[in-house]
């Protein structure tokens, strides 16, 4: 049987991308590239009959992503995932092979042992998840109630601000009617002055 369309896709990326490796050349596009293997890598993989060109194919992207000193994985490897599992699961193993050279009841308490720990760790998850809803509620209150103090101070300024320039626009008008008030009363001064000067001058003409 031929090779699928994504096989041949794939070895086409896969010599493009080792020959620019070999050139030597910055490209800006050549860490889109591997990013694209990868993606192709995971198709290739469960269509692909012969495990040995899938082992070809990743140990090839393992050498391009070596050679321009890419070290994140897009895809964990299943051989990763298991040697997580088993590092997990390791120590309830050695455990049990423990309690199996000891005996039954040694074995019981390995397991209760091991179920106390899940418990306190999951006890210890709970409590500390429900204190970080409270510490999340509580900065919300606080943070609602400066919003509202916000709220209010910005709207007893506006109302002092529309109360200042009402009280200074009487002002102004006040002070405008008292200039007037003053001027006509200078100007009543100023014509008895000179009315009164008149009639002396003409007091002293009939004298004199």
């Amino acid at each position: 049987m031929g090779l699928s369309r994504q096989e041949v896709n794939l070895r086409r990326l896969l010599a493009k991308c080792e020959l620019m490796c070999k050139s030597g050349k910055d490209d800006d596009r050549i860490e889109k590239y591997v990013e694209t293997l990868e993606d192709m890598f995971q198709e290739v993989k469960k269509l692909a009959e012969s495990s040995e060109s899938v082992k070809n194919y990743h140990r090839r992207i393992k050498e391009i992503k070596n050679l321009l000193g890419i070290s994140t994985e897009k895809y964990k490897d299943e051989q990763d995932l298991e040697s997580m599992r088993n590092e997990l699961l390791g120590l309830r193993h050695r455990n049990v092979d423990n309690a199996s050279l000891t005996g039954s009841g040694d074995f019981d308490k390995v397991i209760e042992y091991n179920e106390d720990r899940q418990r306190k760790i999951t006890e210890d998850m709970l409590s500390l998840t429900r204190t970080l809803k409270e510490q999340s509620e509580t900065a919300n209150k606080i943070i609602k109630k400066d919003t509202e103090v916000v709220s209010k101070s910005t709207e007893l300024t506006e109302k002092n601000y529309n109360k200042l320039t009402t009280e200074s626009s009487k002002l102004a008008e006040h002070s405008k009617r008292a200039w007037k008030c003053w001027m006509w009363i200078l100007l009543a001064v100023v014509i008895i002055i000179f009315i009164n000067m008149v009639l002396f001058m003409k007091v002293m003409k009939k004298r004199y």
